[in-house]
């Protein structure tokens, strides 16, 4: 497990697929705000069968972003950007011993460049990494 925090790829294991894990997310989960970003999350039981210890799911709202070809090039670069910057958030959580489903939610109005869309979600996952220690310090 711990070689694959050092990969760079993004297996099918890693995206988030159930219908039931995504519906809790919404309803008992907690969310983080980072324009462009919304990130609804939810740290899972150990018992769910979860292939990977995060797995991340993303949207382009079609309200905000009318063109597929646009909502599509976004997505792509998502996932990029979370391939390319998951290693801290998944070593915590490997830690800790935890499990989390993440849903990324690009509430932007237009197409950003890609640079600022990593800066973002880094800034983002560094966020998330903090409010998981949090957790874990206030439960101790």
């Amino acid at each position: 497990m711990l070689n694959e925090v050092t990969s760079y790829h993004f297996p099918k294991a890693e995206k988030l697929c159930s219908k039931r894990i995504i519906e809790a997310i919404y309803e008992k989960g907690d969310k983080l705000k980072q324009y462009p970003f919304m990130l609804h999350y939810l740290e899972v039981d150990a018992a769910t069968n979860m292939a990977f210890p995060v797995q991340i799911a993303t949207a382009v709202p079609k309200r905000r972003i009318k063109l597929a070809v646009k909502r599509n090039r976004i997505k792509r670069q998502l996932r990029e950007a979370y391939r390319l910057n998951k290693q801290q958030l998944i070593a915590e959580v490997l830690r800790q011993e935890k499990k989390m489903a993440l849903f990324l939610v690009y509430i932007g109005k237009e197409k950003e460049p890609y640079d600022f869309i990593e800066k973002k979600l880094k800034l983002l996952l560094k966020t998330l990494t903090e409010q998981i220690n949090q957790k874990t310090k206030d439960e101790n």
